[in-house]
């Protein structure tokens, strides 16, 4: 019987965990030019709460809002977001025409969005201080001190194209989940859907890292890529 309640204690924690850092990813969210700051606040509370166990996520969020640079913090997860916003309106361009040229520039939008969804669920990792541990882990001597934004993105594309059957269709699956539930019930968005994505792309990015590191003996640079 004791079993069964620190069970039942353990997911309503889990649910109220979710509802709170929703909820102040939303607020803070809300003037648009906020997100990227806000989205790497979340991850933050996300990585300190389900890999450290600081269940105190809103407190994690707030600390993480106050430490981070905001221009930086936009810098790195704002551009590959525009990005998206960019490539699904030249799909939706390239698609309402037939002709040979706008059908070569449908696919490589096709390709280009496909490898910048990819990306950003490792921009989102490794744009929080927690991710950056991971590729100090990996050999990087840069991490601490935080990756340049260009760099970064290369890293992240890197990945992306590393793992891109491997990782690809799990971030694929979960915007176009993310997406589609929220266009079937709005309300859903104040329910726990943004959070769970993060969620989902964190840990879907901490497996790809986990498959693209080599044992320090065989290589002493960081996460190894296609150049």
């Amino acid at each position: 019987m004791n079993i069964f309640g620190s069970r039942i204690m353990a997911a309503l924690t889990t649910a109220f965990n979710v509802l709170a850092l929703n909820t102040v990813l939303i607020i803070a969210a809300l003037p648009v030019v906020t997100l990227p700051i806000a989205v790497n606040a979340a991850t933050v509370a996300l990585d300190r709460w389900r890999g450290e166990g600081e269940d105190r996520v809103v407190r994690e969020f707030i600390l993480a809002l106050r430490s981070r640079p905001p221009l930086r913090t936009t810098a790195l997860v704002g551009v590959p977001l525009a990005a998206i916003v960019i490539g699904v309106l030249e799909i939706r361009h390239f698609a309402g025409h037939t002709d040979p040229v706008s059908r070569i520039g449908l696919g490589l939008g096709l390709v280009a969005l496909l490898i910048t969804l990819t990306a950003v669920g490792y921009v989102f990792l490794l744009a929080a201080d927690a991710g950056q541990a991971d590729i100090t882990q990996a050999g990087s001597t840069q991490a601490d001190a935080g990756l340049p934004a260009a760099e970064l993105w290369s890293l992240s594309a890197r990945l992306a194209i590393r793992n891109l059957f491997a990782t690809g269709p799990f971030f694929i699956l979960e915007f176009a989940a993310a997406a589609a539930l929220s266009v079937l019930d709005p309300a859903l968005l104040f329910l726990g859907v943004p959070v769970v994505l993060l969620a989902l792309l964190r840990r879907t990015a901490k497996f790809g890292l986990r498959r693209t590191r080599q044992p320090a003996a065989v290589s002493s640079r960081s996460i190894p890529g296609p150049r």
